[in-house]
């Protein structure tokens, strides 16, 4: 998160990022803000034994995401160059799709939600999509969410491999009820694909959307400077765990 931070923080005029990475333990994160305690304190009895939960806070927006077999993208674009924060975030939502489209993935973009708006106080962000995310026959696969820092925008998003969101869907407030289930790459594809080929499929579907000039690079001395100093309040439980 310190390093996403840092990336929008640090943002280029004119330059766009896209980051594409996964979690080294699962971890639960939530939206900027979202209510955490009191709502996700049953997890806390996870943190012991061999497949502990981590935990963390983002600084976008959106609500509580399992990560654990995804695949988690951030895109840093520059509010100078934005004129509709919505249709950027359509934009990056069409790049996703026409990348997991070539990797035989039947995506679709889902409407509008019914009963309005989600709010961050609603239930876990797997439950049910959100206008514009990526969904495979009615079901969720790809969560996002959007947050400014300095001047640029930051969305983040989840890209689900396999496995569930089942340790989130036992808390509440979805506990008392039946809730809808994500589907995964694997369970539509058959089987869980490489995680090198989602890496070359979301690019590949980036660089068809976004003309430009595209490269890999490392992280910049400025942007590792700023994620050290960023990395302790990401870390902290007043922040990750505030109501």
């Amino acid at each position: 998160m310190a390093i996403d931070h840092a990336l929008a923080a640090a943002a280029a005029p004119g330059e766009a990022v896209l980051r594409l990475y996964g979690w080294s333990s699962p971890t639960v994160s939530f939206g900027r803000n979202e209510p955490a305690r009191e709502r996700y304190d049953a997890l806390l009895d996870r943190t012991h034994g061999p497949v502990g939960l981590d935990f963390v806070r983002r600084p976008t927006g959106g609500r509580a995401v399992l990560h654990d077999r995804e695949l988690t993208y951030a895109v840093v674009w520059p509010l100078r160059g934005i004129r509709d924060l919505r249709a950027l975030y359509q934009r990056v939502n069409e790049a996703l799709r026409v990348g997991l489209t070539r990797l035989g993935v039947p995506v679709e973009t889902a409407g509008r939600a019914r009963g309005g708006s989600l709010h961050p106080s609603g239930p876990p962000c797997f439950v049910a999509p959100a206008e514009g995310e990526l969904v495979v026959r009615g079901r969720k696969l790809v969560g996002s969410a959007q947050g400014r820092v300095g001047h640029a925008l930051l969305q983040h998003g989840s890209i689900l491999m396999s496995g569930d969101q089942d340790v989130l869907f036992a808390s509440p407030p979805t506990a008392a009820t039946t809730v809808p289930r994500p589907t995964t790459l694997a369970e539509v594809l058959g089987e869980e694909p490489a995680r090198e080929d989602v890496i070359d499929a979301v690019r590949s579907g980036f660089r068809a959307t976004f003309p430009g000039e595209w490269r890999v690079d490392a992280l910049r001395p400025a942007e590792i400077k700023l994620a050290q100093q960023l990395r302790g309040h990401y870390a902290s439980n007043t922040w990750t765990w505030r109501r």
